[in-house]
């Protein structure tokens, strides 16, 4: 079902109620580690704690009012965590904590959180490009693009500065 305006997704879209289920996985992931990263240290329980909230609550609002906004904001949010599981896993984590610029070890459920974050992100793009020309397309994906090289290369930096 195609509509334009800034309501590209229809509330019955199965892709709509699989980015919804997506981000509750995520949610309950971050929910799961919370407690073990609360007790490395309180800033990184709270980031969790932030998450697995900001996630579970990011379902419902998407499919009750899935405009563009909404779903842009959901794909820009999951992909900033995302990229900053990837940093965190190849360069070190960015700048805070008692682990500042140690390398992660990748694990199932932060792998399995990470490619449900990355779930969203491509559900959510090919929802907020309905209606578009190919025009608003090739800006939406730019825009993307050019954010997603910008906040890595920036955690990149911070992780590289906070380097033991």
């Amino acid at each position: 079902m195609k509509s334009s305006g800034s309501r590209p997704a229809a509330r019955s879209d199965p892709v709509l109620y699989a980015v919804a289920a997506l981000s509750l996985l995520a949610a309950l992931i971050q929910l799961l580690v919370t407690p073990e990263h609360f007790e490395e240290w309180w800033g990184y329980g709270t980031f969790y704690l932030v998450c697995a909230i900001v996630q579970g609550a990011y379902a419902p609002i998407v499919l009750r009012w899935p405009g563009r906004p909404i779903l842009l904001l959901g794909a820009a949010g999951n992909l900033a965590v995302a990229i900053l599981w990837l940093v965190t896993r190849t360069t070190g984590i960015p700048l805070l904590g008692p682990h500042a610029g140690d390398i992660e070890e990748i694990g199932v459920l932060d792998l399995a959180c990470t490619l449900a974050e990355v779930g969203v992100v491509a559900g959510l793009g090919a929802l907020a490009m309905r209606g578009l020309a190919t025009e608003g397309r090739i800006q939406v994906v730019v825009a993307f693009a050019a954010s997603a090289l910008l906040f890595w290369h920036f955690l990149h930096l911070l992780a590289g500065s906070s380097a033991h």
